[in-house]
């Protein structure tokens, strides 16, 4: 669960827990409990789905190029994996 709370932060990016916080108080403070639970648990599973799929070629093949390239194109390497876990979440998505 915490590799998909990183996941999560890294696509969120910089105020992840911010934006995340703000989420759960919205879920704590208005609706109804029912939907409420459901949407919690539509979270749970994107995420579930996210960690398990930790094991995408693309991102290893980038992040074990990342040690060799100078610093503006490690942290191009970073964007690009983050944008991997947004099309891998986008693609979850799409099969609610």
């Amino acid at each position: 669960m915490a590799d998909a709370m990183e996941t999560l932060k890294g696509i969120l990016g910089d105020d992840a827990e911010d934006k995340i916080k703000s989420v759960m108080g919205s879920l704590s403070a208005g609706g109804t409990d029912n939907n409420s639970l459901e949407y919690v648990m539509q979270m749970k599973d994107i995420m579930s789905k996210l960690a398990n799929d930790r094991n995408d070629p693309r991102s290893n093949l980038l992040m074990s190029l990342k040690p060799y390239m100078r610093s503006s194109r490690q942290k191009s390497i970073d964007n690009a994996v983050r944008l991997l876990n947004l099309t891998k979440l986008t693609e979850i998505m799409r099969m609610k």
